[in-house]
Order: structure tokens, then C-alpha cells, then sequence
């Protein structure tokens, strides 16, 4: 069985190699969706919501109203700092794949034993940039 929870947050970034108006400084309203499997207990539920909560909310809470960038975009790094704003660096591209990737694997660091001990097998990211827009990642724990 599959459950979800939803989280929302408020963040810009930029892709310096796109050709098109991505290579520019500008924000999003992303929406990631997190899903977990596993076989529901004796009274029939998989996982307490609050138990996701718990694992995903400080990430959601490091990007949010924050400026992702790519820890090798040193010109966007230094701006920021510059301004006193609040930032988010990431090893990759801040692709929506690429952000996708990089909160299942901090899902798998901040949670994964826990996930484990309560019987969850497989975790899912779906990570919004926009309405009509989004990457999906999955992998077992």
C-alpha cells in the first residue's frame, strides 16, 4: 500500500547553461510530493502522518524562501551572500529532476532507518516546479 504527504515551499533559482529564460535568477512555488510503501500494521495503517512530517519538514524548511544554487555557480553564491539572503546550496543543477533526486536522497539520510523500523520499502518524490510541470523519482530504501 502507498501513502502520500504533500509539502510546499517558496524558492528561486537559476540554471546558467539554459538557453531560455531559465538561465535567468527567478523563483518558484514548488510542491513535492512524498510516497511511501509498505504493508499496513495490525491497525491498518502504514505510517502516522506526523512520522513523515517529522523527516521531510526540516528540508522543506532549509529551502523554503531560500536561493538554491549549484555549490559551483559562484557567481550566484557570492550575490547572495552578498545580500544577506538566505541560501540553499546543492551538488547538482537545481533541475527539478536534479532537486527531485536530491530529496529522496536526503529522505534516505534524515529518515531512512526509521522508515525501515516501520516497515516502509519504497519511497517516491514528486517535486513541482510549476502547475503543469514536475520529475519523479522512486527507489527502495
Amino acid at each position: 500500500m502507498r501513502v502520500a504527504k504533500e509539502f510546499r515551499w517558496e524558492a528561486a533559482h537559476r540554471i546558467p547553461w539554459h538557453e531560455a529564460g531559465c538561465h535567468s535568477l527567478h523563483g518558484h512555488s514548488y510542491h513535492m510530493t512524498v510516497e511511501l510503501e509498505g504493508e499496513p500494521d495490525a491497525r491498518g495503517m502504514v505510517i502516522d502522518f506526523k512520522e513523515i512530517k517529522a523527516i521531510v519538514r526540516p528540508l522543506v524548511d532549509e529551502w523554503d524562501h531560500s536561493v538554491m544554487a549549484h555549490d559551483e555557480d559562484v557567481e550566484l553564491i557570492a550575490a547572495v551572500r552578498s545580500l544577506g539572503s538566505k541560501l540553499s546550496i546543492l551538488p547538482c543543477d537545481t533541475t527539478a529532476e536534479n532537486v527531485c533526486i536530491v530529496a529522496l536522497e536526503r529522505i534516505r539520510e534524515m529518515g531512512g532507518a526509521r522508515l525501515r523500523e516501520l516497515g516502509i520499502t519504497r519511497v517516491a518524490v514528486r517535486v513541482r516546479e510549476t502547475v503543469t510541470s514536475y520529475a519523479e523519482v522512486s527507489g527502495a530504501l
